[in-house]
């Protein structure tokens, strides 16, 4: 009996077997006459389940193209495989910061000519969407999501040190940031905010820049750039640098229940549109606001200005099918289909015309970014070639001065001398 049992077992998994062949044989039947273009693309996880969905249900919606999906982070192989003569055919970057240099390389295709050819709607993207993916007058790639960043706030903590509202400039946000902290026997307990915030984001809230396309200079000592550092250098020296590094030892995993702002570690906290997301998440019981980015008093001309990043998807020159590519991007970047992609990971449609979608009613505090980066004056990275370089120095810079290690006209004047040979260079 147990032979015969053993036998029927065998004789099934034959069956089986040859059913799963079947299936894969007719699946790849279905494809052969198909072109096949390679999309590697930087999101992991939940997002990258969101985007093989979409994948799917394009490879099931017609009979010329197949979209074979990689999840591929590491951004360095993309250039890799573009000097070595061997790109994917499509392809993502987490944001714009490289698309100026890699178009000056040549690594990535105008999109210009494609989008002309089938009178693609580029006008229904938001005017800082569309700057962020060009270089030189040409389209280097597609924003397909959009983050911004807003100030969220402690209600509570808020209400029991008097204030009833958020700061609306940066002079209250310095007064705020004094009453909310909490110093107790030399050790911080809680601050208002971090100060080593990011300081390209607040440029334009202080009427400030980072490049002058004019002149083809970087500035460092344009007066908001400037006063943008001596700002975080001023809130940095109410704690000093031994407190906030014996605090920010303590802290919890951003992504967790112990994020310090959920905790109550800050009273605020400047962030992008996704951590509402993750309140919902991690602490639902959390009683907190929303409120654009402060200002300053001296320049009311500033106000509800902030700042925009997108995740780009561009072609890469020498790609086999840029065509194909191209129809797929064009589908994907599609009203109907960015708004199931930006829904699905918490992020923003850079469509005007997907503002108001029914889809995003349930995505936490999506109407309070909207808005903002709708109505407000929406400010993105320059799109230089030296870009990666140069912010990276920003940040050594701001570091160097927030701890003592030179004084802030030092900084920026060796920032300056720096970067400027570079931007020549690049210039020339």
């Amino acid at each position: 009996m147990s032979r015969l049992r053993s036998s029927g077992g065998i004789i099934l998994c034959m069956i089986l077997v040859l059913g799963v062949l079947a299936g894969c044989s007719s699946s790849s039947s279905s494809n052969k006459n198909k072109v096949t273009i390679d999309f590697w693309y930087t999101w992991g996880g939940k997002e990258a389940e969101v985007l093989q969905e979409l994948i799917d249900e394009y490879n099931e919606s017609q009979d010329e193209i197949f979209v074979k999906g990689l999840a591929q982070g590491d951004i360095q192989k993309q250039m890799t495989a573009i000097v070595g003569g061997n790109p994917p055919d499509l392809a993502t970057h987490y944001d714009e910061n490289r698309l100026a240099s890699w178009a000056e390389r040549g690594a990535m295709k105008p999109l210009d000519e494609f989008m002309e050819r089938d009178n693609f709607d580029f006008d229904d993207f938001l005017p800082s969407a569309r700057t962020a993916v060009q270089y030189k007058e040409k389209t280097y790639g597609l924003p397909i999501v959009m983050n911004s960043w807003m100030l969220f706030y402690n209600k509570d903590i808020f209400a029991e040190a008097g204030l009833d509202g958020p700061p609306e400039t940066i002079q209250e946000l310095e007064e705020y940031n004094k009453i909310l902290s909490k110093v107790e026997n030399g050790r911080i307990e809680r601050m208002g905010i971090h100060p080593a915030r990011n300081p390209y984001m607040w440029l334009n809230a202080s009427g400030g820049k980072l490049w002058d396309d004019e002149t083809k200079e970087v500035t460092p000592f344009d007066p908001g750039f400037k006063a943008t550092i001596e700002m975080n250098k001023r809130m940095w020296d109410e704690y000093g640098s031994d407190g906030l590094d014996r605090f920010a030892s303590s802290e919890g995993q951003y992504a967790s229940a112990q994020n310090s702002f959920f905790s109550g570690k800050f009273a605020m906290s400047f962030d992008g549109e996704w951590l509402a997301t993750f309140i919902k998440q991690y602490a639902p019981n959390l009683n907190y606001g929303i409120a654009p980015m402060p200002y300053d008093a001296n320049k009311p001309e500033t106000k509800n200005s902030g700042f925009i990043n997108v995740g780009v998807f561009y072609i890469p020159e020498g790609a086999d099918q840029p065509d194909e590519a191209w129809e797929f991007l064009k589908w994907l970047t599609a009203k109907e289909n960015m708004v199931r992609f930006a829904a699905g990971l918490g992020n923003l449609p850079p469509r005007i015309s997907a503002a108001d979608d029914p889809i995003f009613d349930d995505v936490p505090a999506y109407t309070e970014f909207m808005e903002y980066v709708s109505n407000g004056q929406m400010y993105s990275v320059p799109q230089v070639p030296f870009l990666e370089e140069y912010i990276q120095e920003i940040f050594k810079t701001q570091e160097d001065i927030l701890r003592d290690k030179i004084s802030v006209e030092e900084g920026l004047t060796k920032l300056k001398e720096k970067m400027q040979p570079i931007a020549d260079k690049m210039n020339e």
